[in-house]
This record gives structure tokens, sequence and C-alpha cells, in this order.
């Protein structure tokens, strides 16, 4: 079963018209559950228009071991 945590936004940075990078804030009690190993990945999920979407984005940075970035690329016709 997947555990979701709440993790502020720290930064959004544009990368391209249609791509951004997304740094999370984590807080110092699940930054061991954080710490950056090759090939993780976080599930996000969000509520649109009522629905619940989840979504698979491999980490891209974590230079620091109280942030965790992301990159996201928009898509034609996705949510």
């Amino acid at each position: 079963m997947t555990t979701f945590h709440s993790l502020t936004v720290a930064k959004v940075e544009s990368e391209t018209r249609d791509a951004v990078t997304i740094t999370f804030a984590v807080p110092q009690p699940l930054q061991e559950a954080y710490r950056f190993r090759p090939g993780q990945h976080l599930t996000l999920k969000a509520s649109f228009d009522g629905e619940e979407l989840r979504r698979c984005y491999s980490i891209c940075r974590s230079y620091l071991p109280g942030e965790i970035s992301v990159a996201v690329k928009a898509i034609e016709g996705g949510r």
C-alpha cells in the first residue's frame, strides 16, 4: 500500500514553455524516507474536477536533505 505525505511546494522553476521543475520541502521527520536513491520516484495525487488523479514522476534533483524535485511536462489533453 502506498503511503502519502503532504509536502509543501517550495519552488516552481520554468524549464521550457511546457515543462517545470517542482521542488518540495521535506520536513525533518520525513527526510530519511525521502533521501534520494537512484531510480526512486514519487507518486503525486491531486483532485481535479472531483476526481482523484495519481501520477508518477522520477526524482530529478535532491541537493539538500530537506528538498526533493521532479520535472513535469504538460501533455496536450493531459490532466
